[in-house]
């Protein structure tokens, strides 16, 4: 996935600036910045499976979750036949992040978010599978080490350009 030239304002806050993004296949890449600073924004003008935080409508309470390797993966097969209107943020998110893992472009909002720290762990070497299988991945994670050891890149996105960050 390779999109160039973005720029994103609100009135007269530039958000971001001409900005390139490039995650390509078999590629785990983390996205950082302070609040604020326009990253959700950035993955909500890219093409790819995006994922939110905090969850969205893309599941109705009611909705009975399904059997899936991904769901296995994530330490939550418990909740198959399970509403999500019975479970905690965190089974939710868990359930969520299993919908989109099959997609060939995943974008992930603070995926990490709602998980516990066995999740993170459990999710993180999902993402590394995905990607070991061809998937682009672009996870949004802020002041997460494991995420950031965990990437083949690192971006900062400030004052609405982003940059690679080196250790």
């Amino acid at each position: 996935m390779r999109v160039t030239g973005l720029s994103l304002s609100y009135g007269s806050h530039v958000v971001l600036d001409d900005v390139t993004v490039e995650v390509a296949p078999g590629e785990l890449v983390v996205l950082t910045g302070e609040d604020g600073c326009g990253t959700s924004s950035l993955l909500r003008l890219l093409p790819g499976a995006l994922l939110e935080t905090p969850p969205g409508s893309e599941w109705a309470p009611s909705d009975v979750v399904p059997a899936s390797p991904a769901l296995a993966a994530l330490g939550a097969d418990h909740l198959v036949g399970r509403t999500l209107e019975v479970m905690s943020n965190g089974e939710r998110q868990r359930v969520r992040l299993a919908s989109v893992m099959d997609e060939p472009v995943l974008l992930l909002d603070d995926g990490l978010g709602y998980l516990d720290l066995a999740g993170v762990h459990r999710l993180l070497l999902l993402l590394r599978a995905r990607t070991d299988a061809g998937a682009a991945v672009l996870l949004v994670a802020k002041g997460e080490e494991r995420a950031f050891a965990a990437a083949d890149r690192v971006l900062l996105l400030e004052a609405g350009r982003l940059a690679p960050v080196t250790s």
